[in-house]
């Protein structure tokens, strides 16, 4: 009763609540890559079959399950406030960055008009079309303080509607204004940052450290672009024909943002080699990427897995090394990075290092297949979670081999 006339007193003594998430909202014609497709066909093809067009919690079943799991977990806090402080790396384009006091009592009573203004917020065609063409051509500056880590659009400057930025001088368009950047040109990682750094949960645990860690093991300034995009290649990145000339042939990258489900880079970059010694089968790995395997989001595993065959080629034994963390809440149960108060367990590898993993061989064992594999979260926590989409509960799989012992 106490509680409910506190509440009760909290929402009388707010002032009405007035819309405030509308004024920054994109033009249409900004809103969708769409838009862009008919002088940028390929790049925007690449981009639909990147995790970035797939950013919005819509189209992303992990994410939705996760904001809706801390929710659930941490009822002092509000679903479409705790949207609104992951879409700034999710979605930058979105119309505000903080949730008030005021609109937060509201959505909390359910206030009709609230709930409509952030439905529309954070449901709309740009937030919906991703990390799109927009958000990332569209970034004038950056002010990435890596002490505090990736804050997405609160570590940019967006430039005016109607300007995109790139990497060329010479670049002209009948569409929209252009102008060179120097966070596109050469392969520093400066723009990926933004987002990719780190960041740190409200217990002071790191959940994602790529960024920190590009910073620890490169060994040159290799950037983001040759791995995840691609190197660059002969190629178009306009096929628009300006005023009656041939579109102009440039060293273009792929926008493929690579991830395990468009791309071959889990082989790019990782070599694995099985051997023989004495008793035992031993798997070689080396991690060719400046940043420890698995990276970003906490949840993600690398597989390596032995299965021992006799002479007859059946199986006498499975052996597996999960490669990956394990995070837990204050009760020690396992959880997800952004409510852990600890990381109890870290056998990933570091960036531009080889590893031996030692699986003892059993008796009778003639042959072994072993192979290296890939889950975006383990089976346990995806049902804790509650996520259901395949692509998530798949197991990638990258490299099988055999070997006679």
């Amino acid at each position: 009763m106490e509680m409910k006339w506190i509440l009760t007193a909290a929402i009388l003594l707010m002032p009405p609540y007035v819309s405030a998430v509308s004024a920054q909202q994109l033009d249409k014609k900004w809103q969708s890559n769409k838009n862009c497709e008919a002088c940028h066909q390929e790049i925007s093809r690449k981009w639909e079959t990147s995790r970035h067009s797939n950013s919005h919690f819509s189209k992303n079943d992990l994410f939705k399950k996760s904001l809706e799991f801390i929710v659930r977990k941490n009822p002092t806090l509000i679903l479409d406030e705790v949207k609104v402080e992951c879409a700034k790396c999710h979605n930058p384009r979105l119309a505000k960055a903080e949730v008030s006091d005021e609109e937060k009592v509201a959505l909390l009573f359910d206030d009709k008009d609230a709930k409509k203004d952030f439905h529309q917020m954070l449901n709309n065609k740009t937030m919906k079309n991703g990390i799109n063409c927009i958000v990332c051509h569209n970034v004038d500056k950056i002010h990435l303080d890596k002490r505090v880590g990736s804050q997405g659009m609160n570590s940019i400057t967006f430039g005016p509607q109607g300007t995109m930025f790139g990497p060329f001088d010479d670049a002209v368009s009948p569409y929209h204004k252009t102008a060179q950047r120097d966070h596109f040109v050469g392969d520093k990682p400066t723009l990926c940052f933004a987002c990719h750094y780190s960041a740190k949960n409200e217990h002071g645990v790191e959940v994602y450290a790529t960024g920190e860690e590009y910073d620890t093991f490169k060994k040159r300034e290799e950037g983001c672009k040759d791995c995840h995009m691609s190197k660059k290649k002969k190629g178009y990145a306009s096929n628009f024909a300006y005023k009656g000339k041939k579109p102009k042939e440039r060293m273009v990258r792929k926008h493929r943002f690579a991830s395990v489900d468009n791309s071959n880079i889990m082989n790019d970059y990782l070599d694995m080699k099985g051997m023989v010694d004495d008793n035992y089968f031993i798997i070689k790995l080396t991690n060719h990427a400046p940043h420890k395997i698995p990276t970003g989001y906490g949840l993600r595993e690398v597989i390596l897995r032995v299965v021992f065959l006799d002479k007859n080629d059946k199986p006498i034994k499975t052996n597996e090394y999960i490669l990956g963390s394990k995070w837990v809440d204050e009760k020690g149960s396992p959880t997800i990075p952004h409510l852990a108060v600890k990381r109890v367990k870290d056998t990933r590898m570091n960036g531009k290092s080889t590893n031996a993993y030692k699986f003892p061989i059993p008796k009778g064992a003639v042959y072994a297949k072993y192979s290296l594999s890939y889950r975006l979260i383990s089976d346990g926590l995806a049902k804790e979670i509650g996520v259901t989409d395949p692509f998530f509960l798949r197991e990638y799989t990258f490299a099988q081999m055999r070997i006679h012992l």
